[in-house]
């Protein structure tokens, strides 16, 4: 499929664009795109011509007219188009999405997912210094730009602090326990703990907890007992990977991670608890760094 499009910063020139493999598999399909004169590669976001799809597509859009951040996808606004369906441009990400990267083992030690979280926590900053709460962040949601950066994606769940209620409901397995209730009061709360979650799965590959349905009710396996047995509950998780918990998850580690998953939102750590705890202030890779060691990682996860 192609379509021609103009974009904004650059009025006076139409591209065609040839939009061809599907990349993404949210809501809202995206594909991957490519510019046949100049070799320009994009992700496009289409948003089928149904009324909901329209006011998700302006609410994106508006939103993304106001980032401009390292750490969130860059978006190319376009001036006008000629498909027969709303569209948004993106940077076309060429290493990925961080679920593959996880579950390839992109991230064995303990300095790269660091230095990736710190990424993950300025770029929620930004976005809560904006207003703005992104409402689903997940492995599937971060991708790895072609400079080996952290990239947040997809924001047509994300919520402001305007906004009279909370409609969104976050992915299973990584949203709060107050948007599983349907009583969520806190919108940067709920992204701060679906980060922790998000950093338990760089560390394990697994998530801490499952959310099942059981009598028509919604329950998180392991949840009490992190609650209720915290010690256990860490016991519990090394031993499934055939791991010593004193040795796998540093008392540092855990200590982050249980303040970011705290039950109780108005306790739940804040971007400032998380930035100025101890495992946070480990050392972490430079840029250089980095775009050298995960280079190689992507490598060999492309050989399998």
């Amino acid at each position: 499929m192609k379509v021609e499009v103009t974009f904004e910063h650059e009025p006076e020139t139409q591209k065609e664009i040839a939009i061809d493999q599907k990349v993404g598999s949210g809501k809202f399909e995206v594909f991957h795109a490519k510019v046949a004169s100049t070799g320009e590669e994009y992700a496009v976001k289409i948003f089928p011509q149904t009324e909901s799809s329209k006011n998700r597509f302006s609410r994106e859009r508006e939103l993304l007219d106001t980032f401009d951040h390292p750490n969130i996808i860059k978006h190319h606004p376009i001036k006008e188009h000629d498909a027969k369906f709303d569209l948004l441009i993106f940077d076309f990400a060429t290493n990925g999405d961080f679920f593959n990267i996880v579950t390839a083992g992109g991230l064995a030690h303990e300095v790269h997912m660091r230095t990736y979280f710190h990424q993950l926590i300025v770029g929620l900053e930004y976005l809560h210094s904006k207003g703005v709460a992104h409402m689903d962040i997940k492995l599937e949601n971060l991708l790895m730009g072609k400079d080996y950066q952290l990239k947040i994606i997809d924001f047509d769940q994300s919520q402001t602090k305007e906004d009279s209620r909370v409609v969104s409901a976050g992915t299973s397995s990584y949203r709060a326990p107050e948007l599983m209730d349907k009583n969520c009061l806190d919108i940067f709360a709920a992204d701060i703990y679906a980060a922790g979650v998000t950093l338990f799965t760089f560390k394990t590959g697994q998530f801490p907890f499952l959310e099942i349905e059981k009598d028509g009710k919604v329950k998180m396996v392991y949840y009490d007992m992190f609650i209720e047995n915290n010690p256990e509950f860490w016991e519990m998780k090394a031993h499934k990977m055939g791991k010593k918990a004193a040795d796998f998850f540093t008392e540092d580690f855990k200590i982050l991670v249980n303040g970011m998953l705290e039950k109780d939102p108005s306790k739940r750590f804040t971007i400032q608890d998380i930035k100025a705890s101890e495992w946070y202030n480990k050392p972490i890779l430079s840029p250089e760094g980095l775009k050298f060691h995960m280079h190689r990682a992507c490598q060999r996860i492309n050989q399998k």
